[in-house]
């Protein structure tokens, strides 16, 4: 996705170009025929009297023909993504994700609804979204054979989703949604964002629990001394941190709330990618504007218990300083020199497809070897910490295999780096076979749009 920004309005809209983190350029599209095709059944995921001492394998086995995406190599975490339903259909799921803990079924999360998935007019109203939900409670209810515990406002929650649940031995239910309410004062009409429901074994915690774990994968809190034990280092000079979740943001262009989504269950917290969307108000069709992600996260550390700092982030300033470097080595290198002067609006993503890339890595990496100096010593620090780099880019300068997005901004993960090799190591929230990467450091600096991080307050 191009971004085109007016001139004048660049030094106040700081972090845009990092860019609205723009979705991948082919979508899947939604088409009446998949829409009036049935849906396939996912009742296997949750069923039968010990439903938690399900394997890997045997879950696996018990969905077919449905495939399941495993999200590791280790098989702790899988992925089912389309038209599914449970219940003969009374419950629809637009993606299921389940987790594994000591081998054995965790948890089950099931996305009834989300703005990003679903059809954005599946509820005209306020009036018709809380008539849907009666009767996906009252499906539970009779699933269950119990009533529901109204729970309220959920403050593990990023957004408060209202919550109600079911506690039927082995097996707890928890239904949470979140709406934005109409506000005729400010215009802002009434606008659903999520219905979900989480399944898990009694009497282990859906919230947050104790701290102690290296992973959040199991929903416990992570302690910042705990996270040193992910640090892995081997002979070859690569260091990276281990245990850290994937999530498919799918076809949307989630990449910067599915990579929070990701920080946040590596420190043990179950915030997933449609609470964030909600927050930093991410555009249905994807993209987020980074400013706002950032003020959103800023806005959550109390409630959270996490410091959200940002190492560098984009500025207009900035940006045209990197300009004038880089129509230096342009010149010198009878490339084409990029002019925004007079210009009345600015396209990031066209500015960055127009230059050359050798011209632009010898004004960063070279000229301003300080600079790329300190990148390299900010990441190594943090990683050294177990903590995990939430890394701006823009895609298409250099060659990268097998991405479903060429071109425009992104937002991805540094898991590691190499000194010996002088590469990041780094991950992409599109599943397993992307779950680590390495790329040069000396490509990886003039890409970059911003670094921001999160860390445990103790």
């Amino acid at each position: 996705m191009r971004h085109s920004i007016p001139t004048r309005t660049l030094a106040f809209l700081a972090f845009i170009p990092a860019v609205l983190l723009a979705p991948p350029l082919v979508r899947a599209q939604k088409s009446a025929s998949a829409s009036a095709a049935p849906a396939m059944s996912l009742d296997s995921l949750i069923a039968g009297d010990k439903p938690w001492e399900t394997t890997p394998d045997q879950l696996e086995a018990a969905v077919k023909p449905v495939r399941t995406q495993w999200l590791s190599s280790t098989k702790d975490s899988a992925r089912y993504f389309g038209n599914y339903a449970i219940w003969n259909g009374a419950i629809p799921v637009k993606e299921a994700v389940v987790e594994f803990q000591n081998g054995k079924l965790f948890r089950v999360n099931l996305s009834i609804f989300n703005r990003g998935d679903s059809d954005s007019g599946s509820f005209a109203s306020r009036v018709e979204f809380e008539k849907q939900l009666e009767a996906w409670k009252t499906a539970i209810t009779a699933r269950t054979g119990v009533q529901p515990v109204d729970l309220g406002k959920q403050s593990a929650s990023a957004v408060k989703a209202t919550g109600f649940s079911w506690s039927k031995a082995p097996t707890v239910y928890l239904l949470e949604f979140s709406y934005q309410k109409d506000a005729k004062a400010t215009g802002v009409q009434f606008r659903p964002e999520f219905v979900r429901l989480r399944v898990s074994a009694l009497p282990k915690q859906l919230g947050l629990g104790s701290a102690g774990a290296t992973s959040g994968s199991a929903g416990q809190r992570v302690s910042k001394a705990a996270l040193l034990a992910n640090v892995t280092k081997d002979p070859s000079g690569d260091v990276f941190l281990k245990n850290v979740p994937m999530v498919d943001q799918g076809p949307k262009g989630y990449c910067a709330v599915a990579t929070a989504e990701r920080v946040f269950r590596y420190y043990g917290m179950p915030v997933d990618q449609h609470e964030m969307a909600q927050v930093a108000n991410t555009g249905a069709g994807g993209g987020t504007n980074p400013d706002a992600m950032l003020k959103a996260l800023t806005a959550l550390q109390g409630r959270l218990h996490v410091h959200v700092r940002a190492i560098s982030k984009w500025e207009y300033a900035e940006f045209t300083r990197m300009l004038t470097d880089y129509n230096r080595e342009a010149k010198r290198n009878k490339k084409k020199e990029i002019n925004i002067t007079g210009m009345h609006t600015i396209d990031i993503g066209a500015i960055y497809g127009a230059m050359d890339p050798e011209s632009l890595k010898e004004s960063k990496t070279v000229k301003k070897k300080g600079d790329f100096d300190k990148f390299k010593r900010e990441i190594a620090e943090k990683i050294d910490k177990g903590i995990p780099v939430m890394w701006g880019v823009e895609l298409g300068l250099y060659p990268e295999a097998e991405i479903p997005q060429a071109h425009g901004g992104h937002m991805r993960l540094i898991i590691g780096y190499n000194n010996k090799t002088n590469e990041i190591i780094y991950s992409d929230s599109w599943g397993e076979k992307h779950a680590m990467k390495r790329m040069p450091s000396d490509n990886a600096f003039p890409m970059t749009t911003g670094l921001y991080f999160m860390e445990p307050f103790e």
